[in-house]
């Protein structure tokens, strides 16, 4: 009997190599006891217990089984849970109620119950259609590859490919009439009232009136399936008329905050039952562009034709205007003129548009046109030429021949000429000749008349001149020069400009300057700055010299002067409502040569000046508009004043209302309470849902109808401004 090692114990290896640290061991040390071990030679037939009391080995084949049941088995489980759950969903819809306890019990409504479960179908019968899909698949692959004369191979993979494609069918049949069923039951869920209008443009609020909106209900969340829409009614909220349609525009004009309200009539599908669903909108106009008004005079005529425009009856409702642009020549750039006048001349036939932008306080431009027509004129055409001169300058004792040979007109001959110089000499030929005796400007008019008696004008402008004579120099400053002497306190910063500086051969071509005097030119240019620093007398020399190096000075003086008592004046705030604490510091006003001993404080409300600190505080207690003045007086008896508007608002009122409840079941009664609301407030006017009306202060109504009631109120103050706000109560 040969030994059989014990399956508890592994072998030894034979001739394992020995470390040069480890002696080799007896070879008898390896072999185990043979009476301990018991034999296995006849252990073949049947297992044997173990000596040491361990369970037997389990069998991996049969734990993958058993693994493999309980699997299915949790997912059988799981999906006839899911189907359970399913089909009593769908039991609950079938039944047609909207108030089912299920849903109440689980917080949610039909409509969100559908979507999730459409949801959920969708997701379940996608995997099981796979999978049906994938098993189909596997049965053909079976069929394709079973072996040639192996029929029960074949049976099973056509009776699997036939399950799985009936399966797969069924599946189809069963998903598509489940989509159907919950697309009928299927509602939107209502968002907050506003998203049910679109506008154009997005942003309704801090608008700029006037401005006009498109608004468009196309998106309102109502479910067509479940209801007929009968019609849709728009109220803007700002007095207009009702209008009917999905989609309307509407321009609003005043500033204010309004809500447009849309009301949507409805029919349900299934009872027949009519009702109303309102949504709203904010619309915030917190500005007014200005009125642009342009006269022109005259707006038409023949051609050419010379036009005065007018812009200074523009207005705005937030002040003054503060700045006009013209934009005469068409080209779309305000560049053609800054004040509220302008004027031009139209030579050619057609329509002009002439455009005026103007600027209120607020910066926020506003742009106006007219149009001014020129037509053809039945006028003669006038035109002035001086025959061997390029140019209108000319020379003083020259005789000079001037022509009308070019003029024209539009309906016969020229049969009159009549000529007037503006230095008393005149002329009626075709041709004249004229001497100048003086140098200087002068004007030459051409009156012509045509074979029906028309009359056309024009003028020209010369410029005689003596030869070689000197520049004349024209000198203007800022500060303004009186008798030749620009004074101010230092340091003293001039402006010098000598740019209409003349000559009679139009010809300057130096321009030099010495602020110090002391013979050196310091600029040499039409116009300089020069800051004079210190307290002093300074002589400014200016020198023009011409083409013909004829030369010109004249001198100006300066008298910068010690800087006295400057007043200075903050304050915080310089505008508010009433009434208004007003912070005045005058504190910064300062006194280079001595000491600032007192401030007279006069706040612009008719009560006699005081004397007080540099700083103070005033409470205005009326509205409008008031010059505060501070005026600070030095030790030496000087004294410089400053003034600061402060305008003092009336309160704005503002709308708010507070409820007892805002939610319940019918009836229910509420308490509304304005307190909150802000202004002098003398009116009230509520208005709950579309009927009913009161103007007490703090109203009591009941809601005895289930539904979604809109109570709004409307305030105003003792000049009838008002401010209004809505907001809606839920009735069950």
């Amino acid at each position: 009997m040969e030994n059989t090692p014990n399956p508890a114990t592994p072998s030894q290896p034979e001739n394992v190599p020995m470390t040069p640290q480890m002696p080799a061991m007896p070879a008898v040390q390896n072999i185990q006891p043979l009476v301990a071990q018991p034999s296995l030679t006849h252990q073949t037939a049947a297992p044997v217990q173990q000596s040491n009391g361990k369970k037997p080995p389990i069998d991996p084949v049969k734990a993958a089984e058993k693994r493999k049941k309980n699997l299915i088995g949790c997912f059988t489980a799981f999906g006839c849970s899911i189907f359970l759950f399913m089909g009593v969903i769908f039991a609950f819809l079938a039944s047609g109620s909207d108030n089912n306890p299920l849903f109440a019990s689980l917080g949610v409504s039909q409509g969100e119950v559908v979507n999730i479960l459409i949801l959920l179908v969708n997701l379940t019968f996608l995997v099981l259609t796979f999978i049906a899909f994938i098993v189909s698949v596997v049965g053909i692959f079976k069929i394709m590859s079973a072996k040639k004369g192996d029929k029960d191979a074949k049976k099973r993979g056509i009776v699997l490919t036939f399950g799985a494609l009936s399966t797969l069918m069924i599946l189809i049949l069963v998903w598509v009439m489940s989509y159907v069923f919950l697309s009928s039951k299927q509602t939107f869920i209502q968002g907050p009232p506003r998203q049910g209008i679109t506008t154009e443009p997005t942003k309704t609020v801090q608008l700029t009136a006037p401005i006009k909106i498109n608004f468009d209900a196309q998106y309102a969340p109502i479910n067509t399936n479940t209801y007929e829409i009968l019609s849709y009614k728009w109220n803007f909220g700002d007095g207009d008329d009702q209008r009917f349609g999905s989609a309307q525009s509407h321009t609003y004009s005043g500033i204010g905050n309004f809500t447009a309200t849309l009301t949507v009539a409805l029919k349900e599908r299934a009872t027949g039952k009519a009702q109303e669903q309102i949504f709203t909108k904010d619309i915030t106009i917190q500005n007014v562009k200005a009125s642009v008004q342009i006269t022109a005079t005259p707006a038409s005529g023949e051609a050419p034709l010379n036009v005065k425009l007018d812009g200074s009856k523009s207005s705005s409702a937030n002040g003054d205007i503060t700045a006009y642009a013209w934009d005469l020549n068409e080209d779309g750039v305000f560049d053609d003129g800054s004040e509220k006048t302008a004027e031009l001349t139209l030579k050619k036939v057609g329509e002009y548009k002439i455009k005026l932008r103007v600027l209120d306080a607020t910066g926020e431009p506003s742009i106006g046109e007219i149009t001014v027509t020129v037509t053809e004129t039945l006028r003669p055409s006038a035109i002035i030429n001086i025959k061997d001169q390029e140019n209108s300058n000319l020379a003083v004792g020259t005789s000079y021949i001037f022509s009308g040979e070019e003029s024209t007109s539009p309906s016969g001959k020229i049969k009159k000429y009549s000529w007037n110089f503006s230095d008393g000499g005149n002329g009626s030929n075709r041709t004249v000749s004229h001497t100048f005796e003086k140098p200087g400007k002068y004007v030459v008019s051409l009156t012509v008349s045509d074979e029906s008696e028309n009359k056309g004008e024009a003028d020209l402008t010369v410029n005689v001149s003596a030869p070689d004579a000197s520049p004349v120099p024209v000198i203007k400053t800022t500060p303004k020069m009186l008798d030749n002497v620009v004074r101010g306190a230092a340091p003293l910063t001039v402006s010098f400009d000598a740019s209409e500086s003349t000559d009679p051969n139009d010809d300057i071509v130096e321009y030099n300057w010495d602020f110090d005097n002391d013979g050196t030119v310091d600029k040499a240019q039409e116009k300089a700055v020069y800051t004079f620093e210190k307290a002093g007398t300074y002589t400014v020399k200016f020198t023009a010299k011409d083409a013909a190096e004829n030369l010109t000075s004249t001198e100006i003086i300066i008298e910068a002067e010690a800087k006295g008592v400057q007043a200075n004046l903050k304050a915080t705030p310089t505008s508010g409502v009433v009434p208004l604490s007003v912070k005045f510091d005058a504190s910064g006003s300062t006194y280079a040569d001595g000491e600032i001993v007192s401030y007279e404080w006069d706040f612009g409300e008719g009560n006699s000046p005081r004397s007080d600190t540099a700083q103070v505080r005033y409470l205005y207690t009326t509205i409008g508009t008031f010059n505060a003045k501070v005026t600070a007086i030095a030790s030496d008896g000087k004294q410089s004043s400053i003034e600061l508007p402060i305008t003092v608002r009336p309160i704005s009122v503002t709308a708010c209302f507070e409820t007892s409840i805002d939610s319940g079941t019918a009836p229910l009664e509420i308490e509304f309470d304005p307190t909150c609301s802000s202004g002098t407030v003398i009116k009230y006017r509520w208005r709950f849902g579309q009927k009913n009306t009161s103007v007490d202060r703090k109203p009591t109504f009941t809601f005895t109808q289930p539904g979604t009631y809109p109570v709004r109120l409307e305030i105003a103050d003792g000049e009838n401004v008002i401010d209004s706000i809505t907001k809606e109560i839920i009735v069950r």
